[in-house]
């Protein structure tokens, strides 16, 4: 009787404390993101499902995938951009100008800010090796690109303005499709100037 007494109990704590977990997880569901949600709110925003929103509404519905967006760490937006890109390009393409400009402002705009501080306080040669690095990234970035000659002199106008008095100059100035597109080379190059800085 007290070995069954036992189990009954073991199985009452274990299903007091998996309740406990399905709470916790449930009320902060909003506060984490992961890949797979930013996908799927992306692919499930209602305005690509033919639904009328009010500008209000689809302010709030950008704001939460930027705000979600924005918690990925580094390798989680890689493993994004690898499993659904073609759900990012539909989405981005599905929004208006102001609302493509708001969503590069608040996802890219931050990064420049931290590398052009990093590039700032960081030694001469290692900014020179940073920069050298990007520019190869940006080319593997482009090179499968039909537009790859001109692209070719866009990037070396762009390695003549990164080594001008501020490296970010070019990226200031693109446009926001640019900014988009070269999204990965930055967060690859944030992470190794605070790699460098540390």
């Amino acid at each position: 009787m007290s070995r069954q007494r036992l189990w009954l109990t073991s199985l009452a704590l274990l299903a007091a404390l998996w309740s406990v977990v399905a709470v916790v997880m449930h009320e902060t569901d909003d506060r984490v993101a992961w890949p797979g949600k930013v996908q799927e709110l992306v692919e499930n925003a209602p305005w690509l499902a033919g639904e009328k929103l009010s500008d209000e509404k689809r302010r709030g519905y950008l704001a939460r995938v930027i705000t979600n967006y924005q918690r990925l760490d580094v390798g989680q937006r890689k493993s994004l951009r690898e499993d659904a890109q073609e759900s990012l390009d539909k989405f981005f393409e599905s929004l208006t100008d102001e609302e493509k400009k708001e969503y590069v402002n608040r996802t890219i705009q931050p990064l420049f800010e931290v590398i052009d501080r990093g590039l700032k306080v960081m030694p001469v040669e290692d900014r020179k090796r940073l920069i050298g690095r990007m520019r190869g990234d940006m080319k593997n970035l482009r090179g499968g690109n039909a537009e790859g000659d001109r692209l070719a002199e866009q990037d070396r106008k762009f390695m003549e303005d990164l080594m001008a008095e501020d490296p970010l100059l070019f990226l200031r100035d693109a446009s926001v499709k640019q900014k988009l597109e070269l999204a990965p080379v930055l967060e690859d190059m944030q992470s190794r100037v605070q790699g460098l800085r540390r």
